[in-house]
């Protein structure tokens, strides 16, 4: 939510390290200071450390000053963004700005149209206190999805002020309340100038007890700046830029003033937010005004004052340790890959973690490798610390692999799983988490013995039993012939005479998750 008034965010200065940072991603930069309205540069991030200008960013030969960058994962030959609207007065707050697309040939910007906000509060009137009400689409917020979905945010909000007020506004004793924050989703198949954009609204949820705390001190903020008609600090609290999450379909946002994670869930229907905090936050409070994502989901967040790029996970929000930056000008814009920007060369599909009754099964599937040496599978139980569970070497086939592995010794309860891909240079690059909970480790049974028996038999079983249960004997067809309940704590068990003639037999726990050959011989 920075720059409600001056709706200007994310200072970038960019340094990109060698196999990093994502291929396949731009930026758009506008040299300092913003109040200067300089136009911006579209330019391509190159994996090797730089930048390279594609061109400045021109509506019929006018330049522009472009934000909130998104994508069509449909046409990769345009990246899409709303122009900065500087106010000017008091009045201007309610302007919408508008959405272009910006060839990445040449950086020629096509408008699309307004995005208009949802409807602001109505205007009240009394002998007492007036109200007006605002109404603003971010346009420093935007992230596209893999369904050529566009996510843009606004802010409606009631100004009140005494009625004797109302010739000289904004009234320095004016109160700003009713701040609802809203995602909005914008189909970009088939837009054009013909067919403007037309935002859906929905009303963001900010039930969540820490997003109200957020929502609450960027209220302050907002209102201390209207009350000083733009004089005092711009606000720099709360949301600034957002990304999207293909594998949970949520937005995350982080919050570097505050050293919040927000989550957006169901964003294109109801979405609801949630604000948690990072164990392992980016190093002190840093005003992050820009952010992008890779295929694996990392999330690389900008800061926008010193332009370090930070990488951190998505789930959390926790800092990977791994940051990227150095002075690059001083610059205003935004960051974006597409769909399936790469920062190792292993192209990874999938990486899916289930729980199997005592065992965890582990799979994962490339479609080229080159140059990498191995794949850890690590696994944490609070998404901070992380323990190797195996390690598998890469096959580096160019036309990719299907691995499969197992965490023998689960952790009941909820877990947390990842993949780490080493590349031959040391560089180290992770998969999304995967969440699993597991079952307390069920008892099973070790040894038969003697075995064969004529008679009786002794069971030991890998652990004590956690629960009662029942051990059963089956015969070669499947029928149940004997049984005996098993009490909670049970760890050896002492069968008498089961009585049953010569034979093949199988002794197992009732939940039949695992049995063992018993051979009756005659007397």
């Amino acid at each position: 939510m920075k720059h409600f008034v001056l709706t200007v965010s994310a200072v970038l200065c960019f340094f990109i390290a060698k196999a990093q940072v994502p291929t396949n991603s731009f930026a758009v930069t506008s040299a300092c200071p913003a109040a200067d309205n300089n136009p911006s540069v579209l330019q391509k991030i190159n994996v090797g450390g730089s930048l390279t200008p594609i061109g400045t960013v021109s509506e019929g030969g006018t330049p522009l000053m472009i934000n909130a960058l998104g994508f069509d994962v449909a046409n990769q030959n345009v990246l899409y963004g709303m122009n900065v609207v500087i106010p000017t007065s008091f009045t201007d707050l309610n302007t919408p700005p508008n959405l272009y697309s910006i060839s990445l040939t040449n950086a020629a910007a096509t408008r699309l149209g307004p995005v208009t906000p949802p409807p602001a509060p109505a205007p009240t009137f009394g002998f007492f206190t007036s109200s007006i009400g605002f109404s603003q689409t971010f346009n420093f917020i935007g992230d596209g999805d893999r369904n050529s979905n566009y996510y843009v945010g606004a802010v409606t909000l009631r100004y009140s002020f005494p009625t004797s007020d109302i010739l000289n506004l904004p009234s320095p004793s004016g109160v700003v309340s009713e701040v609802k924050l809203y995602v909005g989703v914008i189909s970009l198949a088939g837009i054009s100038s013909a067919s403007p954009p037309a935002p859906v609204w929905h009303q963001l949820n900010t039930s969540d007890p820490a997003t109200a705390a957020v929502i609450s001190n960027y209220t302050t903020q907002v209102q201390t700046f209207i009350r000083s008609n733009g004089t005092t600090a711009v606000p720099d609290g709360g949301i600034q830029d957002w990304v999207y999450i293909p594998s949970t379909g949520n937005l995350v946002s982080y919050l570097g003033i505050e050293d919040k994670l927000l989550t957006i869930s169901n964003p294109a229907v109801l979405p609801v937010a949630t604000t948690t905090t990072p164990t392992t936050p980016i190093p002190t409070a840093q005003n992050i005004g820009a952010m992008f994502t890779d295929r694996f989901e990392n999330v690389y967040a900008v800061d926008a004052d010193g332009g370090t790029i930070y990488k951190i996970d998505h789930v959390f929000g926790n800092f990977s340790g791994e940051s990227y930056g150095a002075v690059f000008g001083c610059s205003r814009g935004d960051a974006v890959s597409f769909a399936g920007a790469l920062p190792l060369p292993v192209e990874l599909t999938s990486f899916t973690a289930q729980s199997k009754l005592n065992r965890v099964a582990l799979a994962w599937t490339t479609a080229s490798e080159k140059d990498a040496a191995s794949f850890v599978v690590e696994r944490s139980t609070d998404g901070t610390k992380w323990q190797p569970v195996v390690t598998v070497a890469a096959t580096n086939s160019s036309t990719g692999h299907r691995y499969t592995a197992q965490d023998e010794a689960p952790v009941p309860g909820r877990s947390y799983y990842r993949l780490a891909m080493l590349d031959q240079d040391g560089t180290v690059t992770y998969s999304s988490v995967q969440p699993v909970d597991c079952a307390a480790v069920s008892a099973r049974i070790a040894t038969l013995y003697p075995n064969p028996t004529q008679a009786g038999f002794r069971m030991l079983l890998t652990a004590p039993t956690t629960e009662p249960s029942r051990v059963q004997i089956v015969n070669s067809t499947g029928q149940v012939v004997w049984q005996e309940n098993v009490a909670s704590g049970t760890s050896t068990m002492q069968v008498q005479n089961v009585g049953l003639p010569a034979g093949l037999y199988y002794v197992r726990f009732s939940d039949k998750a695992q049995s063992q050959k018993l051979v009756i011989t005659a007397k």
